[in-house]
C-alpha cells in the first residue's frame, strides 16, 4: 500500500507489454498521472509526489523500454506507441478526468495523448519541452549514446550522473540514490547497468529521436488549463518557444524557473507555487 513517504510499485499489462508504475495516495483522490523524460524513470516524480500524496492520487509511469517496464520486442518506441500506453493505463486505472504532467520526452507523449484524448484531461503540465525540436535534444542523444554501459558500483554510477547533470548533482543524496535506482539495476556479476532497452538507445543514436507529432494545432485547441514550465538555462526549450506555446494555448500559463537548465525537478519554489494554484482548479 502506498504511504505519504513511499509509493507502491505495481504492474499493469497494456498493449501487450507489462508496464510498471508507482502509485501514491488514495485512489479516490483527484488524480495526477506523471510521465518521465528519455533518460529517466517514474522515480523522477518522487519528490513532487511526496508533497501531493496526502491530497492527490499520483501515478507515475515507467515508459516502455525504461525503468521496470517491459522492452518492446518490435522496438515500437514511437511517441504514438507511448501515448497509446498512457491512454490504456489511464483508462484502466484512472476513470475520472485527471491532470497530466509530462517532463521532456514525457511532455511530447503528453501532447500526443492530448491530440486524441484531450477531453480526458482536467489539466496539463508540460515541463521544459515544446512541439519544436531544439539543440538540446541532440545533446541528450549523444550523451546517452556515449555513456558507459555499466559501473562497478552504484556509487560510481551516481558520481557519473552528477558529472553529467548539474541538476542531479544539486539534489539531496537520498534523492540521487532513488533516481539512480530507477534507471539502473545490479546484474548477477555485481555490476550496475542501465535499465533502458539497448535497442532503443541504438535506434535513437543511428536514426535520431522519433518524429514529434504536429502539436501546435493540439495546443491551440486544448480546452484544459495548461502550465508550461521553462528552465531559463534550458537548451531543450527556448524562451521564445515557451512564450509561443503560452500564446497558442487558450488557457496557458508560463512558469519560469531562473538559473535552471533541462529539466526542472518540479519542486523548485516557483513551480510549487504555480502547481498549488493550478491543482486547485
Amino acid at each position: 500500500m502506498a504511504t505519504a513517504s513511499q509509493p507502491a510499485g505495481k504492474t499493469v499489462t497494456a498493449n501487450g507489454l507489462r508496464l510498471h508504475y508507482l502509485e501514491w495516495g488514495a485512489r479516490e483522490a483527484p488524480a495526477i498521472i506523471c510521465v518521465h523524460g528519455y533518460t529517466s524513470s517514474a522515480e523522477a516524480f518522487n519528490a513532487l509526489a511526496r508533497r501531493l500524496a496526502e491530497r492527490f492520487y499520483v501515478l507515475a509511469m515507467d515508459v516502455r523500454g525504461h525503468g521496470d517496464s517491459e522492452w518492446s520486442p518490435q522496438q515500437a518506441y514511437e511517441y504514438a506507441d507511448q501515448a497509446a500506453d498512457l491512454a490504456a493505463v489511464a483508462d484502466l486505472l484512472v476513470p475520472q478526468p485527471f491532470v497530466l504532467i509530462g517532463t521532456s520526452m514525457g511532455g511530447i507523449i503528453a501532447m500526443a495523448y492530448a491530440q486524441h484524448w484531450g477531453k480526458r484531461l482536467r489539466g496539463l503540465v508540460l515541463n521544459d519541452i515544446g512541439p519544436d525540436v531544439e539543440a538540446g535534444s541532440g545533446r541528450i542523444t549523444q550523451m546517452v549514446g556515449t555513456r558507459p554501459d555499466d559501473f562497478a558500483s552504484l556509487d560510481e554510477a551516481m558520481e557519473y550522473r552528477r558529472q553529467a547533470s548539474p541538476i542531479t548533482a544539486a539534489r539531496p543524496l537520498s534523492d540521487q540514490r532513488e533516481l539512480a535506482l530507477g534507471v539502473l539495476r545490479q546484474r548477477p556479476d555485481g555490476r550496475w547497468a542501465w535499465k533502458m532497452d539497448p535497442a532503443y538507445i541504438k535506434r535513437r543514436v543511428t536514426r535520431g529521436a522519433p518524429a514529434r507529432p504536429d502539436a501546435w494545432p493540439v495546443l491551440a485547441s486544448l480546452a484544459c488549463p495548461t502550465l508550461v514550465v521553462w528552465g531559463s538555462d534550458s537548451d531543450v526549450l527556448s524562451e521564445a518557444q515557451a512564450r509561443r506555446m503560452v500564446a497558442t494555448l487558450p488557457r496557458g500559463e508560463l512558469v519560469a524557473v531562473p538559473g535552471v537548465g533541462h529539466a526542472p525537478t518540479l519542486v523548485e519554489p516557483p513551480v510549487l507555487a504555480a502547481l498549488e494554484r493550478f491543482l486547485a482548479i
